[in-house]
């Protein structure tokens, strides 16, 4: 599973090599600033906000036709959803409006290198390769039926494992649900983690969302068959039953539409 866990603190991949990478930049920022020149590691802290900025800007620009009927969203920074190339360019911009030593210009290259460095080598190391097929037991179904998850096995699928009470997975469970909808050719698989079928059955009437195959896995054994750290936990998985992609945390409709879009390849 693409997560790393420290304690009761649940990262994505992506996220855990972000602020690892941001943290070695600082770092080797705060060392310039003592050994080379005071303002390399001033221009660090001031490259760090406007890099995240950019980053978070360039992505609402790329998806701007998403944002602009959910405009708020732009704030929803816990989901994700910055681009590097951006935060890369604003970061340039910065450099060279503000640094005119040659000194601190190599220093402050050097910083961001080893930042980068950083990310990459994390990240490369927390990804997992891993490719699990799907599992062969048979789940309640929210309607009573017994029924394994292979059933569906032939066409892509998209497994999102919840429960009634996490807040990020009724955050995003109305956008899996309209998805599921609107998406035909994609099955959507709700599999609920630890909850019973009446409390699945009060939360889903109270909020008027309808989920087409949605089962009961009291004992979280699907969670542990994918090796899942944590709710919400998003798996797409390929026409032949292999594991894809998995999205640890709340998705986003663009994160949901490119994860999409790469099974349909």
């Amino acid at each position: 599973m693409n997560a790393v866990s420290i304690g009761p603190l649940l990262f994505s991949s992506e996220r855990f090599a972000a602020i690892v990478g941001i943290a070695a930049f600082l770092l080797a920022g705060w060392l310039a600033g003592r050994f080379v020149d005071q303002r390399v590691s001033v221009w660090g802290w001031q490259a760090l906000v406007v890099g995240l900025a950019g980053a978070r800007l360039g992505h609402v620009a790329e998806n701007w036709q998403s944002f602009a009927v959910e405009p708020w969203r732009v704030f929803y920074v816990w989901q994700g959803g910055f681009s590097l190339a951006w935060a890369m360019l604003a970061i340039a911009i910065l450099a060279a409006f503000q640094i005119r030593s040659a000194r601190v210009f190599a220093a402050a290259l050097a910083t961001t290198a080893l930042g980068m460095a950083t990310w990459a080598v994390v990240l490369q190391l927390s990804l997992s390769a891993a490719t699990t097929p799907l599992p062969t037991f048979a789940l309640e179904r929210l309607d009573g039926q017994m029924e394994a998850l292979t059933a569906h096995q032939g066409g892509p699928m998209v497994i999102n494992l919840w429960a009634t009470w996490c807040p990020p997975c009724l955050r995003e469970l109305p956008l899996l649900a309209q998805s599921a909808a609107e998406t035909p050719g994609v099955t959507f698989a709700f599999v609920n983690q630890g909850d019973d079928g009446a409390t699945i059955q009060t939360y889903l009437g109270e909020q008027g969302i309808v989920l087409p195959d949605a089962y009961l896995d009291p004992t979280w054994r699907t969670s542990t068959h994918y090796q899942a750290l944590g709710l919400p936990t998003t798996l797409f998985v390929d026409a032949d039953g292999r594991l894809a992609k998995n999205h640890v945390g709340e998705i986003s409709p663009e994160q949901l539409n490119d994860a999409l879009a790469s099974l349909s390849h």
